[in-house]
């Protein structure tokens, strides 16, 4: 019985797209096989620039969007030679019912590797609209360093990434950005949140809080006495609004560095304080840096968002 033209495509297409899913799945198997050896021997640490969680993100999603594009250039090669070369009838002749279930799983397949691609190049483009205000971020550090303050980028502390540590006579400040929702115009703060009108969308500071806290005690302990460590949120893409003086300074990203004009005795720091904490935050960097796409969103979730699938 000779069989239709439908089922003929049928059977490359399936062929095809399992050339494809066996290749995503061998270099599923490399990766974790990858994450085990690491275990046993670590991996050099990452450097320490601006916004390097952003970087080490890009790497790993790069590395997944290749993934993506070569399974689908597997499949669109696999299927090319199979319609020109390839041997029909490997299955006989099947119903007509089969043959339309079996198109609707192989389209199904296909648009949601497509919908997942777009999605992860979305995320993507995302970050590197992120990377683009730390690189600007970093740009007015330098007035920063003009003054005497030492800058460290990229300090981690436990599971947490601080943009950016300022050191000085002033006092210690813990600098981090903190994007804007699309459309709004702007930022105030407001019981432990930061508002972002006219949307009204709350932020909330608990967890910049908790790292502000972390990084006092572990400060301290390098000097034998307490350090407070003075707070900043680097809004850009908006309006900042004046608002009550118990919270962190919000500054918008063109006038980032304004915060080395906050002097409060309480938290200025004696010459040998400063050589020792400079030291210290001067040797941390990231000792695992992200190895997985679910790492990168976890680390980066309060900067930005995952794109929906459609």
């Amino acid at each position: 019985m000779e069989l239709s033209l439908s089922q003929i495509y049928n059977e490359f297409a399936v062929i095809s797209l399992a050339v494809a899913a066996a290749y995503l799945g061998a270099i599923w198997l490399i990766m974790l096989s990858g994450r085990l050896i690491v275990r046993f021997r670590p991996s050099p640490p990452a450097s320490c620039r601006p916004g390097e969680m952003v970087h080490q993100a890009l790497k790993v999603s790069g590395r997944l969007w290749d993934h993506y594009r070569t399974a689908a250039l597997l499949f669109g090669v696999s299927f090319l030679l199979l319609v020109n070369f390839g041997r029909d009838g490997l299955v006989g002749p099947q119903p007509t019912w089969l043959n339309a279930v079996v198109l609707a799983g192989v389209l199904a397949a296909l648009g949601f590797g497509a919908l997942k691609t777009i999605q992860l190049s979305r995320y993507r483009s995302r970050l590197n609209g992120l990377l683009d205000m730390h690189m600007q971020m970093a740009q007015r550090m330098v007035e920063a360093q003009l003054r005497g303050n030492r800058v460290f980028p990229s300090v981690r502390i436990n599971d947490e990434v601080i943009d950016n540590v300022v050191v000085g006579e002033n006092g210690v400040y813990l600098v981090q950005l903190i994007p804007a929702p699309a459309g709004v115009e702007t930022a105030r703060f407001e019981r432990g949140s930061i508002i972002f009108d006219p949307c009204g969308t709350r932020v909330s500071l608990q967890q910049f809080n908790n790292t502000m806290l972390r990084l006092g005690k572990i400060l301290g302990e390098q000097i034998g006495s307490e350090v407070k460590v003075m707070p900043v949120a680097v809004v850009p893409e908006c309006r900042i609004v004046t608002g009550a003086e118990d919270g962190p300074m919000l500054v918008s990203l063109q006038a980032c560095a304004a915060f080395v004009g906050w002097r409060q005795e309480a938290y200025f720091l004696h010459e040998d304080d400063i050589i020792k904490l400079s030291g210290w935050l001067g040797k941390q960097a990231l000792e695992d840096p992200p190895r997985t796409l679910s790492e990168v969103r976890t680390s980066l979730q309060r900067q930005i968002g995952w794109p929906a699938l459609v």
